[in-house]
This record gives C-alpha cells, sequence and structure tokens, in this order.
C-alpha cells in the first residue's frame, strides 16, 4: 500500500461520518440492508437457474462432458460479458438502483422464457447435427452458439447486477455496502439456492416449479427495489480513474487465477469425493453446497478484516501461501476418507436419509473447507486492493474485475474436465492447483516494499508444495472405488483394508465424465467398476443378465435387422448381439474410458470393437436418438442404476417418447431394470412411465432373478413356440445356461394385464418431476428392495400368457417337462404346470 494511504483512508471515513450528520439514518440503514438481502437472494434464484438450466440443455445436448462444459462455459461467458459491458458503463447509467431493479425482473422474465427457447432450438439443432456431420471441434462450437443463444438474455443480465448494484451502494452519502460484502452475500446467496433447489424444490415440485420459484424471486427482489425510496448519492465525478489507483497487473492476475483455481478444484474435488459419497445428484449437491459455503465463509471473513489490514498485497500473498498449503494437506487425506466415512457410519448407525447425507456434509467439508476458505478469500482481498484510494465510482473496477474472474472460471472449468483430469487424475490436477498457488504467493511476496519474514513464508510454502508434490502418496483408486456410500456392502467393524485378499486393478482411468476402474479377483474374475459402483463383470449371473439384455428382445421383435445399444459396459450386449442375425448394431457410450477398459472382456465379449457392422458413438445416447433420424427394430437400453447421476434421465417419459419415434412400427424396446436397491415406488414409476408409452409391456427375469429386462412394443407381444425355436440362438445362449424354448420362456414374469395392474395409481416418473433420480438415492443408502422383489414375483404371469398358441407348450409333454426342469433351476413355482402335465397322461 502506498505511504500515508491508510491516514487518506481515514480522512475520507471522517468526512463521511460528518456528511452524514443530520441524515436519517436509520431509513438509509434499513434500505442498504434491504438492498444487500436483495443481492443475496439473486444469488439463490441465479443458482437455481444454473442448475436448471444446466439440466434442461443436457436433455439436448447429452450428458457428456463436453455438453456440460459447453453449457457451462456459455452461462460464464454470459456473465463475463455482461459485467464487463455494463459494469464499466455504470457511471453514465442514471438512476442505477432502478436499473439494478428491472435487470432482476429481466432476468424473472427471461428465465421463464428458455424452457420456450430450448423447444424451438431442438429441431434446429437436430437439423444441423444430420445434415452437416460436423466435426467434433465444429459440432463444439455449433452447441455453443446455440446454448449461448438461448441463455445470452439472461446471463448478461445476471452478469450486470454486481457491477450496477456496486456502483450505485459506492455512490450513497449514508452507510454502504463494499463490493467485497456484496460478492460475499451473493456467494452465500448461492448457498441457499443450492439447499433449495437440490434439496427441497426439484425433489416436490421438479424443474418447471423449480423455474417459477427462482423467476419469482428474481421479479420479487427487482418490484421491491422498485418501491425503495431513493436514497442521496454523491455526485457523479468524471470516470477516469488517476494512474495510482488503477488495478495492478498483479490484482488483475489474481482474479483470473482465482476463477481458474476455483472451478478446477471444484470439478477435481467433485469427481473424487462422489466416490465416497455417491455419485447421486444429492451427493453432487452436497460437494457443491459445501464447495460455495467454504468459498463464502472465506469471503465473509476476507471483507470483514481485509479493509482494515494495512497492506492488501500482503495478506494475498499469505491467503496463496495457505490455500496452497491448506490443499498439499488435503490431498494427502484422500486415502483416508472411505476409511472415515466407514467409521462413522458404523459409530453412528444412521437410520434415516436426513442423517445419511449429513455424514456426506462431515466428510466433505472435512476434505474441503480449508483449501477452499483461504481461497475463498482472494477475490475480495483484490476487490479491496483494487477499490484502495479511488473517489469516483466503483462500478467499472468491479464490472472488469468480476468479468477477468469469470473468464478465469470457464478457461478452470473447461480445461480441467476436458484435459487435466483425463490426461494427469484429479491428484495430479489438484497438487497443480497447489503449486499455482504457491507461485502466486512468492509474487505477491516480491511485489513491493514487503516484509522479509513474508517472503520466507511465501518460499516456504512453495518449497513445501514441491516436495509434496514430488513426494506425494499416489491415491489407492482400488479403495476409493469400493462403494462405501454403500456401507450395507461392508460388514467387518473398523476394516484395515477395503480391498478383497489378492484384488488388483488391472485397469483404472478418470475418464472426461466418470472414474473407471477394471478390478480383478485372485480366482481371476473381473469387474467393471464406474464411479464407485459395479456395473459388469465376467461372473455367471452377471454374463447371464448382459447375454439375455440381448437375446429377450432378438428373440421376441418381429425383425433384428437394425439394432441400437444404450450403455456399453464389458460390451458383453454388444457383442451378444452382434452374435446373431442382425444387418447392423449401433451404440452410444457416453464415457470413452468404459470401452477402453472393455477390452479386459475379450473372452466373453466377442471383441465387437472388430465387428465391421458396428457403428459406435462416443457420446450421450439421449442426444444421438434425438438428433439422428435413424430408424431400428430393437432399441436396448442397459444404463447404470437409475440413482446414478447423468442416468435418471433414460428412465422418464419423455426419453421413451424419444426411443418410440427411432423405432420402427413393429420394433420393441428392452430396459433393463433391477429389482434390488429400489423401493416398490420407484419400480412402479419407471414401469409406468415406459407403460404410458408403448401400451404392450411385459418383462422377464434376468440373470438371478434379480434383475429384469422390461420389453415395450406398441403392437401385442405374442410369442410362436415354433419360430422361437426356428430363431433359437443355440450358442450364444448355451454359454449362460440356456438350451431350449422352454428355458426362455421359465423367465417370463410379467404379462400386458400384470403390468397395467401393478402401475395403477404410480406416478410416471418424467424429465420434470423426476422422481426416480431424487428417490433412487435413498433406496440405494436404506437398502430398500426386499418388498420390491416379493412384491413383482407374487404378481407374476403364468408363461403361456405370452404365447400366441398356449397349446403347442401345454399339449406337450415333453415340452412341458423341460419348462418344470428349467422352473426348479430358477427356483420358482412348479405345481400349476405340474397338474397339467398329469392330465396329459
Amino acid at each position: 500500500m502506498p505511504d500515508g494511504a491508510k491516514p487518506a483512508r481515514r480522512e475520507r471515513r471522517r468526512a463521511e461520518l460528518a456528511e452524514r450528520k443530520g441524515q436519517p439514518r436509520a431509513q438509509g440503514d434499513r434500505i442498504v440492508r434491504a438492498l444487500g438481502a436483495a443481492f443475496l437472494v439473486s444469488g439463490a434464484a441465479g443458482l437455481m437457474h444454473e442448475v436448471v438450466w444446466s439440466r434442461l440443455l443436457s436433455n439436448l445436448f447429452g450428458a457428456t462432458a463436453l455438453a456440460v462444459a459447453t453449457v457451462l462455459a456459455a452461462f460464464m461467458a454470459g456473465l463475463a460479458i455482461g459485467s464487463w459491458v455494463i459494469g464499466s458503463r455504470a457511471p453514465g447509467l442514471g438512476d442505477r438502483r432502478g436499473l439494478y431493479a428491472r435487470l432482476e425482473i429481466g432476468i424473472g422474465v427471461a428465465a421463464l422464457l428458455v424452457p420456450l427457447a430450448l423447444g424451438l432450438m431442438e429441431p434446429l439443432y437436430g437439423w444441423l447435427w444430420r445434415r452437416f456431420h460436423l466435426s467434433f471441434a465444429a459440432f463444439s462450437l455449433v452447441r455453443f452458439v446455440v446454448a449461448g443463444t438461448i441463455l445470452v438474455a439472461p446471463t448478461i443480465m445476471m452478469g450486470a447486477t454486481f457491477p450496477v448494484l456496486a456502483d450505485y451502494l459506492a455512490a450513497l452519502r449514508s452507510r454502504r455496502i463494499a463490493p467485497e460484502w456484496l460478492y460475499t452475500l451473493n456467494l452465500l446467496g448461492a448457498v441457499v439456492g443450492v439447499a433449495a433447489a437440490g434439496f427441497v424444490l426439484m425433489p416436490l415440485v421438479g424443474v418447471w416449479g423449480t423455474i417459477l420459484v427462482a423467476a419469482g424471486l428474481n421479479i420479487g427482489v427487482g418490484a421491491a427495489v422498485l418501491r425503495l425510496p431513493p436514497l442521496p448519492e454523491a455526485p457523479v465525478g468524471p470516470t477516469r480513474t488517476p494512474a495510482g489507483a488503477r488495478p495492478g497487473w498483479l490484482l488483475v492476475l489474481a482474479a483470473f487465477v482465482s476463477g481458474a483455481t476455483s472451478l478446477a478444484t471444484q470439478v477435481a474435488w467433485t469427481r473424487v469425493l462422489v466416490l465416497v459419497v455417491g455419485s447421486t445428484v444429492y451427493a453432487f449437491s452436497v460437494v457443491l453446497l459445501v464447495y460455495l459455503l467454504a468459498l463464502g465463509a472465506g469471503s465473509a471473513w476476507a471483507s470483514r478484516f481485509g479493509g482494515r489490514w494495512a497492506g492488501v498485497r500482503a495478506h494475498l500473498a499469505i491467503a496463496h501461501a495457505l490455500m496452497a498449503l491448506a490443499l498439499l494437506v488435503a490431498v494427502s487425506m484422500v486415502n483416508r476418507l472411505p476409511y472415515w466415512y466407514l467409521q462413522v457410519y458404523q459409530s453412528w448407525k444412521p437410520e434415516t436419509f436426513a442423517a445419511i447425507l449429513a455424514l456426506s456434509v462431515g466428510i466433505v467439508l472435512a476434505a474441503l473447507l480449508w483449501p477452499v476458505l483461504f481461497a475463498g478469500t482472494v477475490l475480495p482481498l483484490v476487490l479491496v486492493g483494487a477499490l484502495e484510494g479511488r473517489t469516483e465510482s466503483a462500478g467499472p473496477v468491479v464490472g472488469r474485475l468480476y468479468a477477468v474472474n469469470t473468464a478465469g472460471a470457464i478457461l478452470g472449468a473447461v480445461l480441467t474436465g476436458f484435459c487435466l483430469i483425463p490426461l494427469v487424475g484429479s491428484e495430479s490436477t489438484l497438487l497443480g492447483v497447489a503449486a499455482v498457488a504457491a507461485a502466486m504467493g512468492c509474487l505477491f511476496a516480491l511485489a513491493g516494499r514487503q516484509p522479509s519474514w513474508l517472503r520466507v513464508l511465501a518460499f516456504s510454502a512453495a518449497a513445501a508444495v514441491a516436495l509434496g508434490v514430488s513426494a506425494r502418496p499416489d491415491w489407492d483408486f482400488l479403495e476409493l472405488h469400493v462403494g462405501v456410500f454403500e456401507p450395507s456392502r461392508i460388514t467387518v467393524q473398523n476394516p484395515t483394508t477395503l480391498k478383497n485378499r489378492g484384488e488388483r486393478a488391472v485397469y483404472a482411468r478418470e475418464g472426461p465424465t466418470a472414474s473407471v476402474l477394471v478390478a480383478q479377483e485372485a480366482s481371476g474374475e473381473r469387474n467393471l467398476i464406474i464411479n464407485a459402483r459395479g456395473n459388469a463383470s465376467d461372473a455367471p449371473t452377471d454374463m447371464t443378465t448382459q447375454v439375455l439384455l440381448a437375446q429377450v428382445p432378438l428373440l421376441v421383435a418381429p425383425r433384428t435387422d437394425d439394432v441400437f445399444v444404450v450403455g456399453w459396459g464389458s460390451g458383453v450386449t454388444v457383442g451378444s448381439a452382434l452374435a446373431s442375425p442382425v444387418r447392423h448394431v449401433t451404440a452410444a457410450e457416453i464415457e470413452p474410458a468404459v470401452i477402453e477398459a472393455s477390452r479386459f472382456f475379450l473372452h466373453v465379449n466377442h471383441d465387437p470393437l472388430r465387428d465391421p457392422r458396428l457403428r459406435l458413438y462416443e457420446d450421450d445416447a439421449r442426444h444421438i436418438l434425438l438428433a439422428s433420424d435413424d430408424a431400428y427394430d430393437v432399441i436396448i437400453s442397459e444404463p447404470p442404476h437409475p440413482w446414478a447421476m447423468g442416468v435418471a434421465n433414460i428412465f422418464t417419459q419423455d426419453f421413451y417418447r424419444l426411443v418410440d419415434r427411432r423405432l420402427r412400427d413393429d420394433g420393441v424396446f428392452a430396459q433393463w431394470l433391477q429389482k434390488y436397491q429400489i423401493s416398490l415406488d420407484t419400480y412402479r414409476s419407471i414401469l409406468a412411465a415406459l407403460q404410458s408409452v408403448f401400451p404392450e409391456v411385459v418383462a422377464f427375469n434376468l440373470g438371478a432373478s434379480m434383475d429384469s429386462v422390461l420389453i415395450g412394443s406398441r403392437r401385442p407381444l405374442r410369442l410362436d413356440v415354433a419360430e422361437l425355436d426356428r430363431r433359437w440362438n443355440g450358442p450364444e445362449l448355451g454359454r449362460v445356461g440356456l438350451h431350449t424354448t422352454e428355458d426362455f420362456l421359465a423367465r417370463f414374469l410379467l404379462g400386458p394385464g400384470a403390468v397395467r395392474a401393478l402401475v395403477e395409481g404410480a406416478r410416471v416418473n418424467t424429465d420434470n418431476n423426476m422422481c426416480v433420480e431424487f428417490n433412487g438415492p435413498r433406496d440405494m443408502v436404506l437398502a430398500v428392495g426386499a418388498d420390491t422383489f416379493s412384491a413383482v414375483e407374487q404378481r407374476a404371469s403364468p408363461v403361456e400368457e405370452i404365447l400366441a398358441d398356449p397349446r403347442a407348450l401345454l399339449a406337450s409333454r415333453e415340452r412341458l417337462e423341460r419348462l418344470i426342469a428349467a422352473l426348479r433351476r430358477l427356483e420358482k413355482p412348479t405345481e400349476r404346470y405340474e397338474r397339467l402335465l398329469a392330465t396329459l397322461g
């Protein structure tokens, strides 16, 4: 800080206090506090909008890392433009209080129009995809333009609110709110927004309800601010900034780096922590909530004391050094997080979902509190330093610094998600951020006349980070993927290891959208694990599920020329389809690392990547079905569990309508669905969604009867026994223990009538209500499912209900004997068919 700056500041403060004498201070204080509360509410609404818009646009673009990053970049680009362009002109915009109010109202109105704009853009987007078949880079630009076009109006207005309100408050003669405090209030509002949207609004009122609430908050804030009486302002002088008061390049750099490192660490920590607390919508909300809470706490601390400190640059040096050290410590703790989760769970024994969420919050807070808190001090301190000694409007400086910070955030999010994590992993990314923070601390320690102890502190922190990076303990990918968020799977109290004896990782990679592991047991059995949850294996039960998921619809469908498979997994289902008389198979897999990992299952998947009949998209299946106009005879959906983040939207009525558009008239759709870790209401909700689109729905058991495949069709489904014999794929079905048509028929579970009875009164799962996405995680962590299994099995339909001519089965002693033997192997009742067999004499 320049010599004499602190005394000059005191003099200005005395002059302001003298000026206020005789003014109605109480009223002014109330109005200023009301404006601060308004900006807090605006922050809550802004976060709600971001969450909802990301969800809506992911249904159009898909949930790939590129699509998500495109939406985030478009959102933040609008914020940066609004902050820079409008903020720079704030002093000359007249009634800034009125302008702020109108911006808030405009945001609310524009937010209501976003879903409508999305509906108008959807056909155009699909046409561009089909017409031009653009390159990866070119189509990424198209996505950005489409997202930007939809979000441009509300996001520019959002970005303008901060500098406009800061400029107005800085000009008041009465009590003020400093820009750093405004930023803090907005952050705390964002915390409220995450909690409200993620835990209350979307589960209760759905997407549209959340849109209405958030838009109502913006409009309400604008209307309330317009009703506030005006406060006396200081005259607006020239907007030129004295050279000595311009933010130095180091402060601008700090604002940019703060945005980049904040988003980089948020993305990296989210990828790590969901392995411990679960990859559910609630887990992602917990991580974001804790992150924003810690960021807000750091911002509040810096705002409270930053204005009182002499030498803001010195404190920026300290903040960066402490952030680097805290991040280094947090990274070194990661291997212990699964153990801490288990220890707390086993000692506490939480019995409610709220208690389990509280446990997740505690674990995330243990990892994130200190590094994120210190990171949260940086931008407020930059604002304090940049505005020190200014005598004119604050809007231009605030607007430009916030725009620079937002530009850094765009770079941090995109670079981390697309380059750093897939190339070097989350651990190296976080250590790299620690190194950047340490370097920034050294730069500030060397800037100007700083005490020698500060340089010692900054360079000691940098040396400690360098040592920590070079001597870092590698994270144990295998133990992080055990899935402690399903603690019922681990029965040993206070285990000393989470790995099975002889278990080892033969493949491990953090891809753009998920962490993927192939674990091999001592017996040689291999398991494909995605985000700490088993998705496939070469074990006999899983092999039966994967093979039958292809073979059941191929036996049921009238035609099987063109097949589409949602999800890749181990590649067994796609390989099984290609081992059948099909012409073409199209598959879509969102995570490239899953496709790589499938090479460790070549011994069971027939190496489908080498088959010329295969067309593989590394993209979101929903996006492909939306944008493409190809038609199929069979569509098979084998996604991860419906409670997994980014998966639930392919269990909705909206997705099934999309599938219906891509099926030929006599086509069939096959949906995998488990009967474990799912409540009966959730199971019925998915079944009701499918039945609402396809009037004819039947179900077959897979594996050990805990998995099922739902078959949907527009036309009645009736099977001909002789045709089944003719189409029987002996080699493929034989390898999972099905040798006759009767082995297949024994797995018939529910007929169309039983399905209609089961779904009567059920809530249909949709993109709007997302009841499966929000109820599924509860089902998983509370280990429900026994009632679902028994309720479904009790409604089982007789085998002959699926047959066009039941006599072909019931009048044949040989077929009945084979059916009874198959039912016994599946531990299903046989009395009915034994009586029929007895009548045959």
